[in-house]
């Protein structure tokens, strides 16, 4: 949940600043043609106003972080200045266009609750405007007005709908790795290692593959490490450990942590005695190097092949079993099972 949180926060304050600095530019380039293009001086002061507050909101968010407050004070400012410019342009050259650029940034900034209900506030007042300021009825021309009004509105909302498009497909993604990803050691969780291995049995099934061998590979003295050190250096051990198997295997196979401080290794188009050699060099490469908090780590690894013919739990089962052979030859080694 606090991730979801996290991640949701982090979402709503990009589209925050998206929407400030489309406000910043549009009212900056509005109010430079309302002065050259028609002369409208006090419609280019409200203008230049939402650039200098879109500037204020967004240096005040970045010092307080308060996103709740800012998403207010740019909703607020920006029907203020809508219902100026349309009360000073009395309607005119399809002014009131502008209020369909106001429900994408509030549902954007407050969500669905609280937006719906200031959207249909802005709608009952629009309506009443309408009404009341409009009459009697008029037809507006389509001058050079209007068609900078329907220019502008047709552009602000391509912006916004496209920046938001676009914060929306970040956080998926973000979401997408997340729930694939082990949140101690940055590898691939067991669900997408579950994936990626009846993947690669399809593939083998169909021909795309010819071979592959899985290896299960367990930390040597794991417990005693974490009795004697503690929990926090232990995770650091899994980490550090990770990072290593990361930079042997990266290159040749699909790497994850299967559990505790057993991980997962799939070595598609490899034989069981090409892998056996590659978890060799890996042993001896882990058995090299020390952990950060100075601690002495060896690997046990089991190999087993991974065939069309049978399932990939079978596999599993005996790399399970060649990883139990490695530790009852004393740790530190590389055992493998072959084809039954």
């Amino acid at each position: 949940m606090h991730q979801i949180n996290e991640q949701s926060y982090s979402h709503q304050a990009t589209l925050l600043k998206g929407v400030l600095k489309v406000i910043a530019v549009f009212s900056l380039l509005i109010g430079s043609l309302n002065v050259v293009v028609f002369a409208s001086y006090q419609v280019a002061s409200f203008n230049f106003l939402s650039v200098a507050l879109a500037t204020l909101v967004y240096g005040y968010f970045l010092r307080t972080k308060n996103l709740k407050v800012a998403s207010w004070l740019t909703c607020l400012f920006v029907i203020f200045n809508v219902a100026v410019f349309i009360h000073l342009t009395k309607g005119e050259n399809y002014a009131l266009l502008w209020v369909m650029v106001l429900p994408p940034i509030v549902f954007f900034l407050l969500g669905r609750k609280l937006g719906a209900w200031v959207v249909g506030l802005i709608f009952v007042y629009v309506i009443g405007y309408m009404y009341f300021q409009l009459q009697p009825p008029r037809q507006d021309t389509l001058g050079m007005g209007a068609l900078l009004n329907i220019t502008e509105v047709c552009l602000a909302l391509w912006f916004i709908f496209r920046f938001y498009e676009s914060s929306r497909e970040s956080a998926y993604r973000e979401i997408e790795h997340q729930s694939i990803t082990d949140k101690l050691t940055r590898l691939y969780n067991r669900s997408k290692l579950d994936h990626v291995l009846a993947e690669v049995h399809h593939h083998l099934q169909s021909g795309k593959y010819q071979r592959a061998a899985i290896a299960i590979l367990d930390i040597d003295h794991f417990k005693d490490v974490n009795d004697r050190v503690g929990h926090i250096v232990g995770d650091e051990v899994l980490q550090h450990v990770a990072r290593e198997l990361k930079h042997c295997v990266t290159k040749h196979g699909v790497l994850g942590r299967w559990g505790g401080e057993e991980f997962l290794v799939l070595l598609p188009s490899y034989s069981v005695e090409d892998a056996v050699t590659f978890c060799e060099q890996v042993r001896r490469y882990i058995e090299r190097g020390t952990s950060p908090s100075g601690e002495k780590l060896t690997i046990s690894i089991g190999v087993a092949p991974l065939n069309a013919t049978q399932s990939t739990e079978h596999a599993l089962i005996a790399a399970d079993r060649a990883l139990y052979q490695a530790k009852q030859a004393g740790r530190n080694c590389v055992r493998f099972i072959s084809d039954d």
